[in-house]
């Protein structure tokens, strides 16, 4: 049976020894203890979305790493708007969604009047 914590596990794994980063300076970087990151490798946790990516950002991986095929990433925008997100802070990622609700309603009044 596939097993995705430790899927997911041993890929970080494989990502940050190809990046030739240790676990310990991993940790250090997204913020989280050596002992919390050793057990998202082992499959025995799984990484908040915050420090899932935050580890892309610093291993530099996507999900096609993960077998997932992202669609229409050859769209010049949708790779901006991805790599703007994988880079945010949560200060930003929040205006950023507040920028594109109020444009959304913006649009929603234009189409309806």
């Amino acid at each position: 049976m596939f097993d995705d914590k430790k899927f997911i596990g041993k890929t970080i794994q494989s990502l940050r020894k190809k990046a030739n980063i240790k676990q310990s300076e991993l940790a250090e970087k997204i913020g989280i203890s050596e002992k919390h990151l050793s057990k998202i490798e082992t499959g025995k946790n799984l990484p908040s979305l915050n420090n899932f990516l935050k580890m892309a950002q610093i291993l530099k991986f996507s999900l096609n790493d993960f077998g997932i095929k992202e669609e229409n990433i050859d769209d010049k925008y949708t790779e901006f708007l991805l790599k703007l997100i994988y880079s945010a802070s949560d200060k930003e990622k929040r205006a950023y969604c507040e920028i594109l609700k109020t444009q959304n309603n913006i649009i929603k009044m234009y189409n309806n009047g």
